[in-house]
């Protein structure tokens, strides 16, 4: 079964999410990095990893000890490395396994396509740029979180301003939703037609 697929990608409150569920009520298959994470945190050797790749031990709360996993590579550059060369090979392998079983035009939302260096296992890469005040706004309500916190998550991330993304299809999310659904139809419709 042959298939298309296209990534989603962009900073974190850029929007990936928004653009993903536009596509996802267009009728196309879609498939989360966050999603399959989630799920893959309820096979116990996995979440084990999770915690042992920042060097914290299980204290009988799952939520806590994943909370505790945040707190640690949010502030330790080396940690968030090591969480990623443990999670990331595991969660585009079932990502990508999950797509293939679909054929036709398969979506991904991926947020750290470019640090993780995956960009070639996709035909096609959208990138979703929003203003940075935005984007620490949304996040900042979104998941009740201080400037502070924000922007060092976004400093963390690959930098989608200073990097040659042009190569790439770009969808810039800086008006009404409307508008943005509009943005994501055209570009499908380009797709479908290169599919």
């Amino acid at each position: 079964m042959s298939n298309y697929l296209v990534a989603v990608t962009g900073g974190i409150g850029s929007g990936k999410s928004t653009v993903i569920k536009i596509i996802k009520e267009l009728g196309f298959a879609v498939f989360s990095a966050d999603e399959v994470y989630k799920t893959l945190l309820e096979d116990s050797e996995f979440f084990n990893g999770v915690l042992s790749s920042v060097g914290v031990k299980f204290n009988g709360d799952k939520k806590q000890s994943l909370k505790e996993v945040s707190a640690i590579v949010f502030s330790n550059k080396e940690a968030l490395k090591a969480l990623n060369e443990y999670t990331h090979p595991k969660i585009m392998r079932k990502m990508l396994e999950l797509s293939k079983g679909q054929g036709g035009v398969v979506f991904n939302e991926v947020p750290l396509l470019f640090e993780g260096g995956y960009e070639s296992f996709y035909n096609k890469v959208i990138i979703i740029l929003r203003d940075r005040q935005k984007r620490v706004e949304s996040v900042s309500i979104r998941d009740n979180l201080t400037k502070e916190e924000i922007e060092n998550r976004i400093k963390n991330q690959f930098d989608y301003e200073n990097n040659k993304i042009f190569k790439h299809t770009v969808i810039y999310n800086d008006s009404s939703i409307l508008e943005l659904e509009q943005k994501v139809k055209a570009v499908v419709n380009e797709i479908i037609k290169k599919a």
